[in-house]
């Protein structure tokens, strides 16, 4: 009997190729969107599995109260990880790192600048570091010991060892390469091409020994048999106990690593909301939709050829066939053509995860022998050939055979009504994608052009690395007499990245109960007009800061709070023992988050720093090549010994979108697909439409009625349809992109103009698929299709 089946199937199928390869090929791109989406799915779920010991490392989070506002963050003092390994029982290990640096490795006429940590031995243990070169016991043995990875060792050493080899850093100091490790996946929390001891750092930076001064990652791993509330409930104050209650600004906790990619997001009340899970649930639940619209297609499809197939199901159930036997056959038919799917969507799959790749920044892979990705074809193949057969193997299979052999019409029932509920379901769901990735191009683009406070084009940014601070006066000086650059500004942090903050600050007329977290940046006298910035009240600072180094300039958040009209020029700020003149109020500009509606307060104290970020602002229509060639030649004179990196703050700025632009990304491409896929359902539709009316546009052509008139009378059911499902869609894509609309007023605004567009669009397509159908069977012989009928 299955093999009959089979034969029936392959018959069918190769009967009706142009409906086979439609249902087959609709199938194929639901089922490649929904793999690709779950591959993205997996890589986010399984970050950092590969650390064996994942279920016990933590990091340690500070809570910090600020007038009503807790803020979560990721810092700790110096002293705090020996501290609570020495005194808390349960620690493991714990291990401190800094934020990450570049430095520049050197070997011979060799240069390149790699990214890595400062971290304590026990780093190698947390994460189960892997040598390929070198031993984990000694590896920091030396104070001037470094940690190259395999992909770093190779672009210094090629395929020569590197253990034990002398390598410059920054070109200041020799380090001996005392390992080369293993390189963590990509999905990994832990990104780093170096790792150098911790007591190095240490020794630079003195103002590690306070416990008030926070400023470090703190990462632990647990015994297995440690209780985490208990570890917590110590850790809680544990500062203030370790300081006989000197220091009680911030309390601390463990953090689980298994939510660091899923959660790891806090509100202002410090609970913990979700990160990145509520993106990996809205594609899950797109991926899900894509699949379900592809079987709805496959319904539609296979339903819309019933009438060619009613004589042969009244004849097998003359010559005995039972109904059962029908739906398997039914039903083997769909699960063939859901195998051939699947095969097709394997192939589609592999061809376009490239570009998938490239459009996440990401490196998923397709491995067939991977159990869950067979079980997960496995089962897509089971439930879209069941789910997508069943509706037609149970509707053909219920014709009775008398009728269906004398030419009768079959009753409608219940299946009309089903046919054009799932048209508007699949349709709803489109027309939902395109409102969704519509909305959130508008914010998007609505964030990116509002009012930053800066002019962040034709703006270039570059590290200040090396001798580029000793001889900061001659490279201004060469820049501007080009004639190409308008102003060079120094900041210690880059404007989109401002990391500094503190509380302390005195006022007077200030609330002694108020507590106030504000950002602190350093710059100098040229980093207002690189950027354009306007002054709101009072003056910049003067050149090498002559009678300015008490002085700061504040922006007009932190001015509105000091005094109603923020008119501060003049008065003083008393921090860490000193007092601050203000000599101006610079306008708010956006910084950190480009999401913000609010600025933070923020404090600008004079500076030259050895270290930081170059702002270089060209002049209007210069020739940019030319204008990069004369800056790199400029810096490379003064600084010969680095290679000139940089980058446009256009390009800064754009990049605080990634996360955001690929979410729009992702839905913008399943949507298409999505309407692309009901577009091939509209079109089965159509075909069963118009083969159910083909009498009736017969006769309707015979008494006269124009082609154009006929489509129009066939259009008119699916317009209907489409626009009930914009009605649908509306309401539901306006309720769940709530979060990422504005203002209410701007929320109202783009709703109206997203649904006229997206109404528009979907009414549109669906009438160009649909009229393509109609224009056949109206431009039909008369004649001909009524002798057939």
């Amino acid at each position: 009997m299955i093999k009959i089946f089979i034969k029936s199937a392959f018959r069918n199928l190769w009967k009706t190729k142009g409906y086979s390869f439609l249902n087959i090929f609709g199938l194929a791109v639901g089922i490649t969107a929904a793999a690709l989406i779950f591959l993205w799915v997996e890589d986010h779920v399984t970050k950092n599995d590969h650390f064996p010991n994942k279920k016990d490392i933590y990091v340690v989070k500070s809570t910090q109260k600020y007038d009503g506002t807790t803020y979560v963050f990721e810092s700790t003092p110096g002293p705090f990880a020996k501290a609570i390994s020495d005194d808390i029982a349960g620690i493991k290990y714990a291990t401190r790192l800094n934020w990450g640096d570049n430095l520049l490795l050197s070997l011979g006429d060799k240069a390149i600048n790699q990214r890595g940590y400062y971290a304590d031995p026990a780093f190698l243990d947390i994460l189960s570091v892997e040598f390929l070169q070198g031993d984990r016991r000694s590896a920091f043995s030396e104070l001037n010991n470094i940690l190259l990875n395999e992909s770093t060792a190779k672009r210094l050493f090629g395929n020569e060892s590197a253990l034990n080899k002398i390598i410059r850093v920054n070109n200041d100091e020799s380090y001996t390469v005392s390992g080369v490790v293993k390189e963590f996946p990509i999905n990994s929390n832990f990104k780093f091409d170096w790792i150098i001891n911790f007591k190095k750092y240490e020794l630079a930076n003195p103002w590690l020994e306070n416990w008030d001064s926070n400023g470090l990652i703190t990462v632990v791993q647990l015994d297995p048999s440690a209780s985490l509330s208990a570890v917590n409930a110590t850790m809680l104050d544990f500062a203030k106990a370790k300081t006989n209650g000197e220091v009680t600004f911030y309390q601390n906790f463990l953090y689980p690593m298994n939510r660091w990619t899923l959660y790891n997001s806090f509100d202002n009340d410090g609970v913990e909301r979700e990160g990145a899970l509520k993106h990996i649930r809205l594609f899950s639940i797109i991926a899900w939709v894509v699949l379900l619209i592809a079987c709805i297609n496959f319904m539609n499809l296979a339903t819309a050829r019933s009438e060619k197939r009613a004589k042969e199901v009244g004849m097998r159930k003359v010559v005995g066939a039972k109904r059962y036997t029908l739906i398997l056959q039914f039903l083997s038919e769909a699960l063939i053509s859901a195998a051939f799917a699947v095969i097709l969507a394997v192939g589609l799959i592999h061809l376009s995860i490239g570009s998938f790749n490239s459009l996440l920044n990401t490196n998923l892979t397709v491995d067939l022998l991977e159990p869950a990705h067979l079980y997960f074809l496995g089962g897509i193949l089971l439930t879209c050939g069941l789910l997508a057969g069943s509706y037609p193997a149970f509707y053909l299979s219920s014709f009775n055979p008398l009728k269906t052999l004398k030419g009768a019409k079959q009753k409608v029932g219940t299946a009309g009504f089903i046919r054009r509920g799932l048209v508007v379901l699949q349709y709803t769901a489109s027309v939902l994608l395109v409102i969704c990735t519509v909305i959130i191009y508008q914010q998007i683009q609505h964030t990116k052009n509002r009012d930053l406070g800066f002019e962040r084009s034709q703006v270039i940014n570059t590290s200040l690395q090396g001798n580029m601070a000793k001889h900061l006066d001659v490279i201004k000086d060469h820049l501007k007499a080009t004639g190409h650059i308008e102003d060079v500004g120094v900041s210690d942090n880059n404007i989109m990245d401002i990391g500094s903050n503190a509380s302390g600050f005195d006022w007077e007329g200030k609330d002694p109960k108020s507590h106030i977290l504000i950002s602190i940046l350093k710059a100098d006298d040229d980093f207002i007009p690189s950027l354009s910035m306007t002054l709101h009240d009072g003056r910049n600072f003067k050149p090498h800061f002559t009678g300015d180094s008490t002085s700061v300039i504040v922006n007009a958040t932190l001015a509105k709070m000091m005094q109603a009209d923020g008119m501060v020029t003049g008065q003083t700020l008393h921090w860490n023992n000193e007092l601050h003149t203000i000599i101006g109020v610079v306008n708010d500009f956006m910084f950190n988050s480009v999401f913000s509606v609010n600025p933070e307060p923020l404090v600008i104290f004079p500076t030259n720093y050895e270290y930081g970020t170059l702002y270089i602002k060209t002049k209007a229509g210069v020739d940019l090549p030319e204008t990069l060639s004369q800056i790199e030649r400029i810096i490379k004179a003064n600084n010969p010994e680095y290679p000139f990196e940089y980058r446009f703050l256009d390009e800064t700025f754009n990049s605080k979108f990634t996360s955001v632009v690929r979410v729009q990304n992702l839905a913008s491409i399943f949507a298409v697909l999505s309407i692309f896929i009901s577009c091939l359902g509209l079109f089965g539709l159509a075909s069963y439409s118009a083969e159910q009316r083909a009498k009736e546009i017969s006769i309707r052509k015979i008494l006269g009625a124009s082609i154009g008139r006929l489509v129009g009378m066939l259009n008119k059911e699916f317009i209907v349809l489409v626009s009930l499902s914009c009605l649908i869609a509306f309401p539901l894509g306006w309720w769940f992109m709530h979060d990422w609309l504005g203002s209410y007023k701007y929320r109202i605004a783009i709703s109206w103009t997203v649904f006229l567009l997206a109404a528009c669009l979907a009414i549109l397509i669906a009438v160009l698929t649909v009229s393509s159908h109609a224009w056949r069977a109206a431009t039909a012989n008369p004649t001909k299709t009524l002798k057939e009928q």
